[in-house]
């Protein structure tokens, strides 16, 4: 038998494990196989490009083939050529082509031609064992907008079989017309053959996971406030993709900010006691219990792992692997089914305002129309009674919750569910951390032991190549996504992060333009100046300008009777120079404030701003102004879009008043566009980030100049020294 395994790359993580496994199990039953990558190992197989290379494991080989990485754009590549390279490498490597092929994720999006690929071997009546580790139906729509046929996406013949890591999966295909004969569960094996570990006496919670954002990293940081005191919390590793990154770092810095007993990124980084190594089998030896958070798994390792290891497991159950678990007499660990928080704790318009526009990003990205209906539906599935799970909250909500847990010294109004039981979280979780033995043994795991996995696969594969030629048919990939869109299915963290913004509004003063931060105060030493400006304009000048303008403004801030109001300029120039309401004062005002506050750009915000505009972002201003500001723009001016332009003289407020950011938001839905899909840039955290988070907008604050900077604490999604970090 000849065998040809495939997939992406051999980089770090679980399929690559996986496929390490297999590569051990066909070489000791002496099948010989080859394992064809887009990008090698960095370490352990050694693979010169484009050739075959020796494996550790004798039987071995790898290609790396051009094409089978990660691809988004084929370029001058086709799916045809790419099976071409691939059974020439194949073929080349086991002399004479393979009798089956075993490709792993084909359906993740990942690989714009991979699908196509796999159709084509399908028509040509290849073997194929196709291993479903992940789903771009589930949570991965820029994922599935890769695949340019779904309608061919899942052959079916008697020569193709699915392998699922855990039964969900596996019935969700056949309930979409796979036969049950096409399918089997194949999951993944695991490493029984670890040593008794030391326990120290204070609690240390491992996470051992990548921070992505799945892992629901919120949900660690909540336990870590709620937990005893004298408790430490740790995450493995940071993601590896820069994508995945901004996520992570915001929980740190969060988890900073407040002081919370939890570390990020430890491995190889930090010690986890003073005179330890930093790396992952000294973490592992000094942690007392294992944590998960994960909202979805499609095998969940760390789950199982936790016993292989001897440690307890805490955390967050995922019902469809626990169920596949006790079928062997496995129960994971102490886990809960929800996190509750009460209701009104949360804005739900808000809630409600990002739910919307979650389902539309991903919807329009599925390429399938979203109803009001499924939005209600949807949103009603949130609730459970007068409460949410903590778990399926956006992050910047989830962060609102743990402010007013900390702040407020509300630790005891969380709950967990526990099957039909609710119990206080903070009492659940100081019980659960005091055991220390685990609820499962080693020994429970052998049916996922490497011995019990190669069994099946080679039983698998010995199946499939007995199969004669049969007609290939399709699956419905239609009802497959349908079932992941369910409003039941539903989850936050599966859905892609709102970063791509469709809109970017700036604040004016401090963030595009540097200028004086004195604003309209007596100056006598300005008075001259503004005297002349006036009488050349051919009015009388009273004494001192400065001074009557400013009582004029102190006079139309107390009547005004709003909380933020605004003064015009021309208005108030109207009153003290005693002229008819229509009388135009632009020319007076533009003149007066260049004389008397002049502003400069702000060092390379017209280049920013020019390549945002010719990205076809919408962009719009919001900003405490004048009806000079504009001019003083430049030409930078006329990149703003005029309905998204709100100066505050125009409106009789200022900000941080919140009818500003609705308006905004009100003219940004006339384009479609929701708040989270919009970045809101400004220099003060109090006036501009602040508000615009708490209107929904994703936010910037900008620290690039000196004359930025002011005063106040907030937790903006981006940071900008310089305007080269600005990420939309």
């Amino acid at each position: 038998m000849r065998v040809a395994i495939v997939h992406y790359h051999l980089g770090p993580g679980g399929v690559t494990r996986v496929i390490e496994a297999a590569s051990d199990a066909l070489t000791t039953a002496g099948i010989q196989h080859v394992i064809l990558t887009g990008k090698p190992p960095e370490s352990g197989w050694s693979v010169p490009l484009q050739t075959v290379a020796r494996s550790s494991r004798p039987d071995a080989s790898i290609y790396q083939i051009e094409g089978l990485g990660y691809l988004a754009e084929p370029g001058d590549l086709t799916a045809k050529s790419l099976v071409q390279s691939l059974l020439r490498a194949a073929a080349g490597a086991l002399g004479g082509p393979p009798d089956l092929w075993h490709f792993h994720n084909h359906s993740l999006g990942k690989n714009c031609l991979i699908a196509e690929v796999v159709a084509l071997l399908a028509a040509a009546h290849e073997r194929l064992l196709l291993q479903i580790h992940d789903l771009a139906e589930e949570g991965r729509p820029i994922n599935y907008a890769l695949i340019p046929d779904t309608q061919k996406l899942y052959p079916v013949s008697d020569r193709i079989h699915f392998a699922f890591l855990n039964t969900r999966d596996q019935n969700l295909f056949t309930q979409a017309g796979l036969p049950p004969q096409n399918a089997t569960l194949l999951p993944n094996p695991i490493a029984l053959s670890h040593p008794a570990l030391p326990t120290p006496h204070s609690p240390l919670l491992f996470s051992p996971v990548r921070g992505i954002r799945r892992k629901n990293l919120g949900e660690l940081v909540l336990l870590s406030a709620l937990a005893p005191v004298g408790t430490r919390f740790a995450v493995s590793r940071a993601p590896l993709n820069p994508d995945a990154l901004p996520v992570h770092d915001a929980w740190q810095k969060f988890a900073d900010r407040h002081q919370l007993p939890i570390e990020f990124d430890v491995v190889d980084r930090l010690a986890p006691a003073a005179g330890a190594a930093n790396d992952f089998d000294s973490w592992l030896a000094h942690s007392t219990h294992f944590a998960s958070t994960s909202v979805a798994e499609g095998f969940g390792l760390p789950m199982l792992e936790a016993a292989a290891h001897g440690k307890l497991l805490i955390g967050r159950n995922l019902a469809h692997l626990s169920a596949d678990h006790a079928c062997h007499g496995i129960r994971a660990g102490h886990l809960y089914d929800c996190l509750l928080v009460p209701a009104d704790w949360i804005d739900l318009t808000l809630l409600r305002q990002h739910l919307a526009t979650t389902l539309q990003s991903s919807y329009r990205t599925y390429r399938r129309a979203l109803t009001t209906e499924m939005i209600d539906n949807t949103y009603a599935a949130l609730f459970h009674g007068d409460h949410l799970d903590f778990g399926n909250l956006p992050e910047p909500i989830q962060q609102a919750v743990i402010e007013k847990l900390v702040i407020g010294d509300n630790r005891e109004v969380l709950r967990v569910q526990l099957g039909s039981e609710t119990r206080s979280a903070q009492h659940w979780l100081a019980e659960v951390i005091a055991q220390r033995v685990a609820t499962a043994t080693p020994a429970q795991l052998a049916p996922y032991s490497l011995p019990e996995y190669s069994k099946k696969l080679i039983a698998k594969y010995a199946d499939l190549v007995r199969q004669p030629i049969s007609p290939v048919d399709y699956l419905s990939a239609s009802r497959i996504l349908t079932a992941h869109l369910a409003p039941d299915s539903f989850l936050f963290l599966l859905s892609a992060p709102l970063k791509k913004c469709r809109a970017v509004i700036f604040d004016i003063y401090g963030t595009l333009l540097i200028a004086p931060a004195d604003g309209v105060k007596p100056d006598p030493a300005a008075d001259p100046l503004l005297r002349e400006i006036i009488i050349r304009h051919g009015h009388s000048s009273p004494q001192s300008p400065s001074s009557e303008l400013h009582a004029a403004v102190l006079r139309h801030h107390a009547a005004a009777g709003v909380p933020f109001p605004e003064v015009d300029l021309c208005e108030l120039w109207r009153q003290i120079l005693s002229l008819d309401a229509a009388a135009d004062l632009t020319p007076l005002v533009v003149e007066i404030q260049q004389k008397w506050h002049p502003a400069q750009l702000m060092p390379g915000a017209e280049r920013m701003i020019q390549n945002l505009a010719q990205s076809g972002v919408a962009l719009g201003l919001l900003s405490n102004a004048q009806c000079n500001t504009l001019s003083s723009l430049g030409g930078m001016a006329n990149c703003f879009a005029q309905d998204l332009s709100i100066l505050s003289y125009q409106h009789g407020i200022a900000k941080p008043a919140p009818e500003l950011f609705q308006m905004l938001a009100a003219r940004l839905a006339d384009r479609g566009i929701a708040p989270a899909e919009t970045l809101f840039v400004g220099n003060d955290p109090l006036h501009d980030i602040i508000p615009a988070a708490a209107a929904g907008f994703q936010t910037a604050l900008f620290i690039g100049h000196p004359d930025s900077l002011r005063p106040g604490d907030c937790v903006p999604d981006q940071i900008l020294r310089e305007w080269s970090d600005l990420r939309v």
